[in-house]
């Protein structure tokens, strides 16, 4: 991180830190709210820097994440429309769906339990232990791995094949010298 003077104002601004997804959804929201007549890059820059405590990012670096631009696009187009601000669902509506996206995901980890169950039953049935099931699994093998195992087996194939040979010419030569 680095500081810098502005002159201007005669205060230390704080640069070079990288927007975290906590600063660009809070970005993402502020620019959601705007109740400005007007909205305009410059306005963004200062609006973000008190937004996030004196740290202050440029256009460009602000531009260039995609929800913040998409953000800052839609507010344009509602400010030029003359449309309010974009609301929140009425709570009830929200608790509705909340409490539907529960009951799915209730029916759902009902789901997964009875098929653990089934599983655990069979594995029983056909004489799994349970230890067999908790072993841990064998570590994942990479293509490169195979490519490993391939060149050493072949250099032991090569190895096996070179001490064989020298077991012959060691036999051949010391047959020669019997003669």
């Amino acid at each position: 991180m680095s500081v810098a003077v502005d002159r201007g104002r005669n205060r230390q601004i704080l640069t070079g830190d990288r927007l975290g997804k906590d600063d660009i959804t809070r970005i993402v929201e502020e620019l959601r709210e705007w109740s400005k007549l007007k909205i305009t890059w410059k306005a963004v820059v200062s609006r973000v820097e008190s937004v996030l405590g004196g740290r202050r990012f440029s256009r460009q670096a602000l531009q260039a994440h995609p929800d913040i631009f998409r953000a800052f696009r839609g507010t344009k187009t509602r400010l030029r429309k003359g449309q309010p601000l974009e609301k929140r669902k009425p709570s009830a509506v929200r608790i509705a769906e909340l409490q539907a996206e529960n009951l799915e995901l209730s029916a759902r980890n009902d789901a997964f339990l009875e098929m653990y169950v089934t599983w655990l039953l069979n594995a029983k049935r056909h004489k799994i232990e349970i230890n067999q099931l908790d072993a841990p699994l064998l570590p994942a093998r990479l293509p490169s791995d195979y490519r490993e195992a391939e060149l050493a087996r072949k250099e032991a194939e090569r190895d096996e094949q070179l001490a064989k040979l020298k077991r012959l010419a060691t036999a051949k030569v010391a047959k020669r010298l019997q003669h």
